[in-house]
């Protein structure tokens, strides 16, 4: 009995049975393709970079603010800050860059993966460009 199915190809390149044109619109296909994997790896990049420098930056400015200038503002100038109302002022600032550290590494988590599956996609594009080039090169100098 034959086999239903012919062995796999042990690389990306493209088969023998395509034709020149084919061949050639397949690979600017790629082109195509890895030019766009390549753009939305740099958007990938940008956004992590932002969401970054704005959970950073968000942290900085609570803690920058202070108690003095909260309490000042809230409770009037007349109010009499005390040694438990700072305490609780920072307690409570902590509590929020624990909260907001782990929201921040959720997000930039999910974003690292994005990025390595976009990578991934770019340098599999890239593979198939070469092989594809290869193929090309070789039925030029064979033909």
């Amino acid at each position: 009995m034959e086999p239903q199915f012919g062995p796999r190809r042990s690389s990306h390149a493209p088969p023998e049975t395509l034709s020149d044109d084919a061949l050639s619109a397949s690979l600017a296909r790629l082109r195509r393709k890895l030019h766009a994997a390549r753009r939305l790896l740099f958007v990938a990049h940008v956004t992590g970079a932002t969401m970054t420098f704005f959970v950073i930056g968000a942290g900085f400015a609570v803690f920058w603010a202070g108690p003095s200038q909260f309490f000042e503002r809230f409770m009037g100038p007349e109010y009499p800050v005390t040694v438990l109302d700072v305490a609780a002022w920072w307690l409570v600032l902590v509590g929020l860059a624990v909260v907001g550290g782990a929201f921040g590494v959720q997000l930039l988590r999910g974003k690292l993966r994005l990025v390595r599956r976009r990578r991934h996609r770019v340098h599999e594009l890239a593979r198939r460009i070469v092989e594809a080039e290869a193929e090309q090169q070789r039925r030029t100098a064979a033909g």
